[in-house]
């Protein structure tokens, strides 16, 4: 084998080994949200503990394996922003986890609306805007909810 080849191949070697190591790390310290039962409906919790005015509320099912139901919030903060909230309840931490792959295998602009979407115990919160200033102001209260 000669000396430029080994250098080649010794280049390879580090490159996917470069590669590796940040996948391996976000692998092993990535971890799901814990499935647990939530109580109640965290999200009118928030927006009540928030000020945040509800306009409108309606029930839905998404269309997804696991799925058991939730509700369609429009919410208007006293600046007039227009915020929609879509919650999902899921009877298994599988189920969940499936419909968070399904969102996330989507780019933007590509079957992918654009919105965040927060995990609840057995809920997944679908809001959009995702930039908006009422999401600001529920995120500290959905935190609340995060942990069991």
């Amino acid at each position: 084998m000669s000396t430029y080849t080994r250098l080649e191949f010794g280049l390879s070697i580090f490159l996917v080994i470069l590669f590796l190591i940040p996948v391996g790390v976000i692998i092993f310290v990535a971890e799901e949200s814990p499935f647990h039962q939530v109580s109640g409906e965290p999200v009118n919790e928030a927006v009540l503990a928030t000020g945040i005015t509800v306009t409108s509320v309606k029930d839905t099912t998404w269309n997804l394996p696991g799925a058991i139901g939730g509700k369609i919030y429009v919410l208007t903060d006293n600046t007039g922003e227009i915020v929609t909230v879509s919650t999902q309840s899921f009877d298994s931490g599988e189920a969940r986890e499936a419909a968070i792959r399904l969102y996330n295998a989507h780019p933007v602009g590509h079957g992918k609306p654009v919105g965040s979407l927060v995990v609840l115990g057995q809920h997944l919160v679908y809001v959009t805007p995702a930039n908006s200033n009422i999401l600001a102001r529920l995120a500290p209260e959905l935190k609340k909810k995060v942990l069991p």
